[in-house]
């Protein structure tokens, strides 16, 4: 029995947040094969609370898995109301709470907290106003995503977000290309 090699762990809070960052990471040349994804059992509760607890337990995993391969691993929170800094200071806390050291500047593991949901980045990426207080409508389909997705990885690959960008979704693409990107010719 062969087992499969993880290179990306992707720990998120919502079928919605795994199809964009599948989508994603495959526009920009992961193999989706090498990804594992945790995601919030439906129905359990808060899926922020899920995703900020689980995470001190997935640091912990992928500092025993990156002395034997590149790894990394990638959180999908959404911020709600909070700015995104706030978000990965609940982060951080819970680490703190737990007794495990934050991620380091060095480790690949990123960030990504849409401002209030990842529907402001869809609308956004599809060509729509949008501020992110606002709550924006939910698609029918997770794949509906799809559009959205393939915006953004040409804006990665070519000219980069423009002015009128969510903010969030600018701090999101810094955290893939200081913490992530690095690792695709590893």
């Amino acid at each position: 029995m062969s087992t499969r090699r993880v290179r990306i762990v992707l720990l998120c809070e919502d079928s919605q947040h795994e199809a964009f960052a599948r989508r994603f990471l495959k526009g920009m040349g992961w193999n989706t094969r090498e990804i594992r994804v945790e995601k919030s059992p439906s129905a359990s509760g808060s899926a922020e609370q899920w995703v900020r607890e689980t995470f001190p337990g997935e640091l912990m995993a992928y500092r025993r898995r990156t002395p034997r391969a590149a790894t990394a691993l990638i959180v999908m929170i959404d911020s709600d109301s909070l700015g995104v800094q706030d978000r990965i200071n609940e982060l951080e806390a819970e680490c703190g709470s737990k007794q495990i050291p934050f991620r380091t500047e060095n480790e690949a593991v990123a960030i990504a907290g849409p401002k209030r949901n990842i529907e402001t980045w869809i609308h956004y990426l599809n060509g729509k106003q949008v501020n992110e207080t606002d709550t924006y409508r939910k698609l029918d389909k997770e794949s509906g995503c799809q559009s959205a997705v393939t915006n953004l990885v040409e804006l990665c690959r070519s000219k980069g977000l423009t002015e009128d960008a969510p903010s969030s979704l600018v701090a999101a693409c810094g955290e893939y290309n200081n913490k992530i990107r690095r690792l695709l010719t590893q």
